[in-house]
């Protein structure tokens, strides 16, 4: 069980599992838009994947240099090489999708999320409020939006709705880790639980996970989303709110990095179920 622990540890902290969490949320959106069956991934998926590796390591070496104390920092420094080199990797691999797809728009949002994720430890992050939406903005681009305008797929007001709902949930679930930070964060940054205090910053994220079931739930009465998806946001939607109403500054950092950061890969998961199950 220790041995399992310190893998996972490992994953966390170089920013692997965090990677597998958004390549989940994107494979889950092509199973939704494209009616995919269980296939291999995507370009739109690996990319997505790799750049995830670089960008979450490089905001991790940024924000570790700005701060002299922070939980993570040993582990960056007894780990350096393996870092950069997982980073190089990732850079390079990410390079040859990006100039692989056939669509030149989808380069063009890579490229605005790219400026958003580079911004965002040096800038963007102290801007009040600004922090959460940044981060939901770019997931909701990143996993879903991406396979929409790579596929040349419509943007008609079914679409719209799917990635409003993808917003929703990436906001409810990124609320706990602002809980989480509240010992790090500078009071200058303005996140919800700094202004509003755990218990509110709670409600917003039920009320965020609310919006987005009733979403679903019209989109399956106007049967744009299968009955079985339904199923799996509705499993997916409760856990999630089970997850959040546990979190406070007191719960360990797995309890963030591993637990909530899995909902992630439960939607796919549930999905993949679904669909052998139906």
């Amino acid at each position: 069980m220790k041995k399992l622990y310190f893998f996972f540890s490992f994953l966390i902290n170089s920013n692997i599992f965090v990677s597998c969490c958004i390549l989940s949320l994107c494979l889950s959106s092509e199973f939704i838009l494209l009616n995919s069956k269980i296939s291999f991934p995507s370009k739109v998926s690996q990319f997505v994947f790799f750049a995830s590796i670089f960008t979450y390591n490089f905001q991790r070496i940024v924000r570790l240099k700005l701060l002299e104390i922070h939980p993570k920092k040993d582990w960056i420094k007894i780990n350096k090489s393996f870092i950069y080199i997982i980073m190089i990797i990732a850079v390079i691999i990410s390079l040859y999708f990006f100039i692989n797809f056939k669509n030149t728009a989808t380069q063009i949002i890579i490229v605005l999320c790219g400026l958003l994720s580079v911004l965002y430890p040096f800038i963007l992050r102290s801007i009040p409020f600004l922090k959460i939406f940044i981060i939901s903005f770019v997931w909701t681009l990143s996993t879903m939006f991406l396979v929409v305008v790579e596929n040349e797929i419509p943007l008609n007001n079914n679409i719209i709705l799917h990635l409003v709902s993808r917003f929703l949930f990436v906001f409810a679930i990124c609320i706990p880790f602002d809980i989480r930070d509240l010992k790090h964060d500078n009071i200058r940054i303005k996140t919800l639980p700094i202004v509003f205090g755990v218990s509110k910053s709670r409600l917003i994220a039920f009320s965020s996970l609310l919006i987005a079931m009733i979403i679903s739930v019209f989109q399956s009465l106007t049967n744009y989303l299968n009955t079985e998806f339904l199923v799996s946001f509705m499993v997916l939607f409760v856990i999630a709110a089970i997850l959040i109403n546990k979190s406070d500054e007191k719960k360990p950092n797995f309890f963030f990095s591993f637990w909530i950061e899995s909902l992630s890969i439960f939607l796919y998961l549930f999905l993949v179920i679904s669909i052998s199950i139906f």
